[in-house]
């Protein structure tokens, strides 16, 4: 896999949120994530005790990863900015890390 990118996020308090990257690798060709399992999670700095864990959905043949939280989890988040990763483990163990970055939770305002 190539050097893992910083993207910034941007997640609406109470809505459903959704991101997709794409493995590539060194020579930019897409990454075959046959047999890989993937976790990521977000935080208020990098050594702050509270996180909140987005579910991985991994299409191995495509390279794509996507991340997501539902409605329900992104209305307990407090506004503000966070920081994230998301980490992919391959058939062998061995770990890395596909993408970095901050995460921007804006304030719902509609209830109900």
């Amino acid at each position: 896999m190539a050097v893992n990118p910083v993207i910034n996020i941007s997640i609406s308090q109470g809505a459903d949120f959704s991101e997709t990257f794409v493995s590539t690798e060194a020579n930019g060709s897409t990454s075959n994530l046959a047999g890989f399992t993937g976790a990521s999670s977000m935080r208020k700095h990098p050594s702050a005790s509270q996180s909140t864990n987005f579910s991985v959905a991994i299409i191995s043949s495509t390279g794509e990863v996507s991340i997501g939280l539902a409605s329900t989890l992104t209305a307990a988040l407090k506004p503000g900015r966070y920081v994230y990763d998301v980490k992919l483990v391959s058939p062998g163990g061995g770990v890395s890390r596909l993408v970095e970055g901050q995460v921007n939770v804006t304030a719902g305002i509609t209830t109900g």
